[in-house]
């Protein structure tokens, strides 16, 4: 899921992209503590019973359970940022802080869109300046990523505008 938004102040395009998390982390983690708490009460009830045994298996169960939602959590905290400046394009990727940071030129800067020769393969999103690259939005889905690269094309390179738009041609002289 991209989003957009504009800062018009420092004339800066900001494209925000975060992948599609379904459920929130305080939710889940309701739902692994109620889930917790029956299991580990029926593992409490049957080993008082006398069927110990059970009781290591379903705290084991929870731990598993446990850290699977853990790092679903975490990938959902990714995020991608790419601000689109006057005079410079700047990539940064991380979870809840920038971890990697790319910064080019912008008219130095093209958007590629890279067609898999595999039908069956997504399509790669690169942001390159000379033979640097990164690629953006590999969380997204076909159809979202082609959206992103028009429109980071109508923004980035040499004939861009400065407001996103495409330069207007310039009138001929008389002389």
């Amino acid at each position: 899921m991209a989003m957009t938004r504009t800062e018009t102040a420092a004339d800066t395009r900001l494209f925000d992209l975060r992948p599609n998390a379904g459920v929130y982390w305080q939710q889940t983690l309701v739902i692994f503590l109620m889930f917790s708490a029956v299991c580990l009460g029926v593992a409490i009830a049957f080993t008082v019973a006398g069927f110990w045994p059970i009781l290591p298996f379903a705290g084991l169960e929870v731990v598993a359970l446990g850290a699977a939602l853990y790092v679903s959590a975490r990938r959902g905290d990714y995020r991608e940022v790419i601000r689109v400046g006057p005079d410079r394009v700047r990539v940064e990727k991380g979870r809840r802080q920038p971890e990697q940071t790319w910064e080019f030129r912008r008219a130095w800067s093209a958007v590629e869109l890279q067609r898999s020769p595999v039908q069956w393969y997504p399509a790669r999103l690169v942001i390159r300046s000379g033979a640097d690259q990164v690629e953006c939005g590999a969380f997204l889905n076909d159809e979202e990523r082609e959206s992103l690269a028009a429109e980071l094309t109508g923004c980035i390179g040499p004939m861009a505008g400065g407001d996103g738009r495409p330069p207007r041609s310039a009138a001929p002289r008389g002389e």
